[in-house]
C-alpha cells in the first residue's frame, strides 16, 4: 500500500505516475525520474516501471496509515516492474529486481481520507534480492568500526563468509580482528537461518566465541541480544496482502548472495 498524501485518487496514467513518483520521494532522493506507466486506455495499464537504481534508505519508511471503509477496484496492470541496483538500506548494500505480471490494484482511504494505492492481486510474479559476499562484509566492517568507537575499540579488520546449506538455508561466520589499547582480541560470531515448508523463517545457533578480555568482554554484551534473538522465527507469508501467496523461495550462494521468491495469486 502506498500513501498518495491527496485527497482524489487519480484520474489518468499521468496523474497516476505523478503521484507515485511523489509519493516515493518522500522515502528517498532521486534527481531522475522515479516512475513512468504506459498506457493506451486508462485505467488498464500497459506497464508501471519503478527505476529506484542507486537510491538510499537511511531510515525505515514509517508505519503505514490504516484504510478506512472497503478499498474498490482502480486499474490494472500487464507488467510491473521494480529495478534497485546498487541500493543501501541503512548502509547494508542491496540490488532488487521485481516483475509482476496480472496486477490487479485497489484505492482507498486512510484516516485523514487521503487516497491510498493498494497492491490487491498478481497472477504472478517474482523477485530476486542479492548482495555481493564483499559488499556486506564491507558494510558490517563499517557499522562495527561505529560501534566499536562508542566503546574505545578499534576494529582493525571483519571477515564475512557465507554458505548455503540448502536451498533455504543459509550460514553465516563472521571474524572480528579487535584492538583497545595494547590489548588485542580476535572474535568469531556464527548463526544461520533456515526457511521451512511454510515459509517460516527460523534464526538458530547464534554464538560468539572471543580469545581475549576484549573480546570476552564484546560477547558478554552480546550473549542477551543473541539469547534474545536465537529460535526467532518469522512468517514471510506475512509480508504478502490480498489474494497474493507466496509460491517458493529460494537462495544462491557464490560470491554473491541471492535470494529468490515467486509469488503469486490464491490458487486454491
Amino acid at each position: 500500500m502506498i500513501p498518495l498524501y491527496r485527497k482524489d485518487f487519480p484520474s489518468s496514467k499521468d496523474e497516476l505516475a505523478q503521484a507515485l513518483d511523489e509519493a516515493l520521494r518522500r522515502l528517498v532522493h532521486k534527481t531522475d525520474p522515479i516512475v513512468s506507466v504506459r498506457s493506451r486506455v486508462f485505467p488498464y495499464l500497459d506497464e508501471i516501471a519503478i527505476n529506484l537504481n542507486g537510491v538510499q534508505f537511511d531510515s525505515l519508511p514509517a508505519a503505514l496509515p490504516r484504510t478506512v471503509n472497503e478499498s474498490r477496484p482502480a486499474c490494472e496492470a500487464a507488467i510491473v516492474m521494480l529495478s534497485g541496483l546498487n541500493i543501501s538500506v541503512q548502509g547494508v548494500p542491496l540490488n532488487v529486481r521485481m516483475e509482476a505480471r496480472g496486477v490487479v490494484f485497489h484505492k482507498g482511504q486512510d484516516e485523514k481520507a487521503e487516497a491510498v494505492f493498494i497492491l490487491h492481486k498478481v497472477r504472478d510474479g517474482s523477485v530476486v534480492i542479492s548482495a555481493p559476499q564483499l559488499n556486506l562484509e564491507n558494510a558490517i566492517e563499517q557499522i562495527a568500526k561505529r560501534e566499536g568507537d562508542k566503546r574505545g575499540i578499534t576494529i582493525e579488520q571483519v571477515r564475512l563468509a557465507i554458505r548455503a546449506r540448502g536451498e533455504r538455508s543459509l550460514a553465516a561466520d563472521i571474524r572480528l580482528q579487535a584492538r583497545k589499547f595494547l590489548l588485542h582480541a580476535r572474535i568469531d560470531i556464527s548463526g544461520q537461518i533456515d526457511i521451512d515448508e511454510n515459509f517460516v523463517a527460523k534464526i538458530s545457533n547464534l554464538k560468539c566465541k572471543s580469545d581475549g578480555a576484549i573480546g570476552s568482554l564484546a560477547c558478554g554484551a552480546l550473549d542477551p541480544f543473541f539469547r534474545q534473538l536465537d529460535g526467532k522465527t518469522f512468517s514471510l507469508t506475512s509480508l504478502l496482502l490480498g489474494e497474493i501467496q507466496l509460491r517458493d523461495i529460494r537462495v544462491a550462494v557464490s560470491d554473491t548472495i541471492e535470494l529468490t521468491a515467486d509469488f503469486g495469486a490464491d490458487q486454491s
